[in-house]
């Protein structure tokens, strides 16, 4: 028997409804609907065909949907499969990125070091130098490019350095301090490499952040074997940067170039002892060759030292003496790093920063540039580790230990 589908019957109820005449009563009128408001035959054959339409737009739009919905679940698949495969290049690639940076990055290390000349480590004295004589304090800054390590474990690099008065701290990667008085007026005059000695290849130039002056008179950048001259008045105290400004600044920095200035306040109170401390970022190239400017543009250090050698004052501690007044001028140099200086066994009694007068402090915090001093005693003999207080920045170098006359070596490691 054959299946009426539902199409073939709504067409068969819209044929009968056409070839069917209007309904007679007996005596031959149309029938007229009955009073319980019931449907007449042709409403009802009306309302079945709107519900066959219906059924049947249902009947068909139905595969029509599950067949749209099995096409989309294809699309979204093979989206899937694209962006994963994608995401696989992406990640073959930055793995192949990787390796060739790995295979790139020069061999920094002593042994990778052995063989090419280099200077000779000299501990930096950290007693902090004396103002000058003389009614105008004069100062010659001598530039040069050295040779020399900046952490025992590593290879020589090329660094760029300034001597003061011609005191050069030649075997490590630190520049000489500058010392003043507030209210003194300073005359300096920089020689971009006086000699052969100096090795200078390239211009260089200096400023002061302790100044007051027109930067593109004072700051001029002088070829190798020129020399420039200018002056100003140290009206604000402070410890303050001075560093070549020569472009692009991060290279000069990052390559040396940096070093302290200290404005004594007026009326500052007599310590038994001041010591320098200056905080610097080192970025090796190839053994024996200049910084490296990508290390520098990525802020990834292999060394931060103080006074240009890494953990010298671990190796070689200063000397103090238990119940004196120490004031140290602490200056982070950068060019990127921030320093938290901690002195591990006291309290500073007073610090003096870029943010102003504190009392009972136990980290100073600078910002690349910034400086300041503390003052502190130590109570008891022993070993008084100082550092700056970002680890990470610590075992790279920022490390170094003051110890008393009488203390008792060992015991602590920090």
């Amino acid at each position: 028997m054959a299946q009426t589908t539902p199409t073939a019957r709504t067409s068969e109820t819209r044929q009968r409804r056409r070839t069917r005449g209007p309904a007679l009563d007996a005596g031959g009128r149309r029938s007229r609907p009955p009073h319980d408001g019931g449907l007449s035959e042709r409403d009802l054959d009306a309302r079945l065909d709107e519900r066959f339409d219906r059924e049947t737009t249902k009947s068909n739009f139905a595969p029509l949907m599950a067949g749209f919905a099995i096409l989309m679940a294809a699309v979204a698949a093979l989206t899937v499969l694209v962006i994963g495969a994608e995401s696989s290049e992406d990640d073959a690639s930055s793995a192949q990125t990787a390796q060739e940076q790995t295979a790139a990055a020069p061999d920094i290390s002593a042994e990778a070091g052995e063989g090419i000349e280099y200077e000779r480590y000299q501990r930096p004295d950290p007693t902090l130098p004396a103002v000058p004589a003389g009614e105008v304090k004069r100062f010659r800054v001598d530039v040069y490019e050295h040779v020399t390590k900046v952490s025992d474990d590593l290879a020589p690099t090329r660094v760029w350095s300034y001597a003061v008065n011609g005191k050069f701290n030649r075997g490590t990667g630190v520049s000489e301090p500058i010392v003043v008085n507030q209210g003194d007026h300073v005359k300096m005059t920089l020689v971009n490499g006086a000699n052969k000695a100096m090795d200078v290849k390239m211009p260089h130039s200096i400023d002061f952040h302790s100044s007051e002056v027109a930067p593109n008179k004072a700051f001029v950048t002088i070829p190798p074997g020129e020399r420039h001259t200018f002056d100003f008045v140290a009206k604000h105290p402070g410890v303050f940067m001075y560093h070549c400004a020569t472009a692009p600044v991060l290279h000069h920095t990052g390559a040396g170039m940096v070093g302290m200035m200290v404005v004594k306040p007026k009326d500052l109170a007599p310590v038994d002892r001041e010591l320098w401390v200056t905080q610097q970022e080192y970025y090796l190239g190839e053994p024996g060759g200049e910084a490296d400017m990508g290390k520098m543009e990525a802020k990834e250090p292999d060394v931060i030292a103080f006074n240009g050698y890494a953990a010298q004052y671990d190796k070689h501690p200063i000397k103090v003496k238990r119940g004196e007044r120490i004031r140290m001028y602490v200056l982070n140099a950068g060019p990127s790093i921030w320093s938290a200086f901690h002195v591990i066994g006291t309290v500073f009694d007073k610090a003096v920063t870029d943010n102003g007068v504190q009392r009972h402090v136990q980290t100073i915090n600078l910002a690349p540039s910034q400086g300041g001093y503390v003052e502190f005693t130590l109570d008891e003999e022993g070993e008084y580790p100082f550092v700056t207080h970002a680890f990470a920045d610590t075992v790279k170098g920022a490390s170094g230990k003051l110890v008393t006359e009488n203390a008792k070596a060992g015991g602590m490691a920090h």
